[in-house]
């Protein structure tokens, strides 16, 4: 994995605590969406207005989605409009070759938005041989699912193609029995993606790439308590990223990546079909060019580089309401790390200089100690920022230019296992942060109203019994408003999971079960009860490049909320076929 130290290392090296979730696990777990795969890890919650392709948040260790840092093959997913939140239930599995995860206050290594953790994402990758694959699913919800792609080499060009879709009737966003005026017919969605990448080696060591993503989908929801029986509301959100790089090994301990990539979000959003008429679209982009020197000195690995991103927002309303602005963001970083002994460390430094606010220097500092193998005691202390997006400060209606970036500093404490497949890891966290962006209902703008804290317990393990893989984490907390002691809105002090998938012969059973806690929503609404759902699959292989799938999620059709008024799907049956070349 690369997302810990922004360097290739083993997991079990690692000083952040981090998660890897490689293709061969996606497939077991049948997953089709990201909210849906990192649902049941450690120190995550989601929250959707909604069945699939409804918006989602993120909550990772207590801090809210705009606080999470989201990557494509390196590209930050920055989001420029007054939401401020990447749009992840639109980002589909079908081309992701792996997702990494890193928790905790890393601005020193990534920039803005890196205060809660780092969610990065790898798109398939071409392969020194011609592989194949074809996916079909069917099932509840009037669901269809379909992918192909394929991958290979031609002399030092490799390459990697894939486009999939699926579609969904779904179900009504709203709760009938909570929004009784609501449109109570079925909120369905599309999505359409596709994933190229093209590499070649120019000589030894020397390689030039490109790779572009994209994914369309199309949703239809309810007026959020404000719609009518015959309302239709309707939006689309288009993401699309790309990158070019070069990847030199200017000598055998020196290499230098120099990328330069676009993240642009097209959101759409249509009521005129409703008792309150109002249409809106937006176009959010950041363009990152990063240029990042390795050198390995004896045990350790030094880094430095620059950075620099252009970010910028265009929107308007039927209101006749018009947003256009940009900003420049540049930056200097360094970092060492490596072992020497029973002794590892990671030093971290970063300095950033967004156009028209002040500077902010960050710093990570880990260390770790092997007490005796496998057991590794770990430690860090780290602080970290989060800009305002550009509709935070200049929205027509809320909009504060006097806005100051979140700043946060946290400090963890760490127990890890790691022996063969098997790795555990115990960790204390604290953390705190100040200034927080929220929207202030008093002055309809959004202000840096208070502070918030968090502190916990976070345990995550994964490993082998046998034949059968298991992975399980709990994760203790208490997100609370540092001025008035309240819990955050729609933040579980406990959540917990585990699963597991077994081989028998031909067959590989699979189950999963997730728990969260009892959360408070908004300060008018009750506090949502806590609730468990548990999902079971199979997959019988006909051949070794041939097998059927088959699902039941929410198995005992439990009704649960993560949202408050808004509904989740209940059982479904869902099967199909998945044909992968070796």
């Amino acid at each position: 994995m690369v997302s810990a130290s922004r360097s290739s290392q083993l997991l079990s090296e690692a000083l952040p605590h981090t998660t890897v979730i490689g293709r061969e696990h996606i497939e077991r777990s049948q997953a089709l969406d990201l909210p849906a795969l990192l649902a049941g890890e450690a120190g995550f919650q989601f929250s959707q207005s909604g069945g699939r392709g409804a918006t989602a948040s993120l909550f990772l260790r207590g801090s809210a989605a705009m606080q999470v840092l989201v990557l494509l093959d390196g590209v930050p997913l920055t989001k420029q409009d007054s939401t401020g939140t990447v749009s992840l239930e639109h980002i589909m599995l079908d081309q992701v070759e792996r997702v990494e995860v890193v928790r905790g206050n890393v601005s020193a290594i990534y920039g803005s938005g890196a205060i809660g953790g780092v969610i990065q994402v790898f798109s398939r990758p071409g392969q020194d041989k011609a592989l194949a694959f074809a996916q079909l699913e069917a099932g509840s919800y009037g669901s269809a699912h379909a992918a192909t792609g394929i991958s290979g080499a031609f002399g030092d060009t490799r390459y990697s193609f894939g486009i999939a879709r699926q579609t969904t009737r779904g179900l009504s966003a709203m709760n009938s029995d909570q929004y009784p005026h609501e449109n109570r017919d079925a909120d369905g969605y599309r999505n359409s993606n596709f994933n190229v990448a093209v590499s070649r080696q120019l000589a030894t060591g020397q390689t030039l790439g490109l790779r572009v993503q994209g994914s369309d989908g199309r949703f239809e929801s309810d007026g959020g308590g404000f719609g009518g029986p015959t309302d239709i509301y309707l939006g689309a959100s288009k993401l699309a990223t790309w990158t070019v790089y070069s990847h030199n090994q200017i000598s055998p301990d020196w290499r230098s990546e120099l990328s330069l990539g676009q993240s642009c979000e097209r959101s759409v959003y249509d009521a005129r079909l409703s008792a309150y008429p109002y249409d809106s679209s937006a176009i959010s982009r950041s363009q990152t060019l990063n240029w990042t020197h390795r050198l390995q000195a004896g045990p350790w690995l030094l880094s430095a580089g620059v950075e620099r991103q252009l970010q910028s927002i265009e929107s308007s309303d039927s209101y006749a309401t018009e947003l256009d602005r940009s900003r420049a963001v540049g930056a200097l970083f360094a970092g060492m790390s490596g072992s020497q002994g029973p002794h590892a460390l990671q030093l971290n430094l970063r300095r950033d200089d967004a156009q028209g606010l002040a500077a902010k220097t960050t710093a990570y500092a880990g260390y770790g100690f092997t007490l005796a193998a496998p057991w590794k005691l770990i430690a860090s202390m780290s602080t970290a920022f989060n800009l305002p997006p550009l509709g935070y400060l200049y929205d027509a209606f809320s909009g504060n230019p006097a806005l100051l970036p979140e700043s946060a500093r946290s400090a963890e404490l760490g127990l890890q296992f790691a022996q063969g497949r098997q790795l555990l890891r115990a960790t204390l966290f604290r953390t705190r942060i100040s200034n927080l962006l929220l929207y202030d209902p008093d002055t309809y703008r959004f202000s840096n109203l208070s502070s918030a804290r968090n502190q916990g317990l976070e345990l995550s393990a994964s490993g082998s019994v046998a034949t059968a893989d298991w992975r399980a984490s709990l994760t203790l907390q208490d997100p609370t408003d540092a001025g008035t002691g309240l819990r955050l809105v729609r933040r579980a002090a406990t959540m917990a999971a585990v699963g597991a998938s077994v081989p028998m012969g031909p067959w590989r059973l699979g189950a999963d079960l997730r728990f969260s806690g009892a959360r408070p929503d908004r300060a008018d609404n009750p506090v949502m009860p806590a609730y468990a759902v548990a999902n079971l699959s199979v997959r019988y292989a006909l051949s070794a490049e041939l097998s059927l799938t088959a699902r039941v999620d929410n198995l005992f059709d439990r009704p649960y909320q993560t949202a408050y008024g808004y509904n989740q799907p209940g059982r479904g049956a869902f099967v199909g076929m998945l044909w992968a070349q070796k």
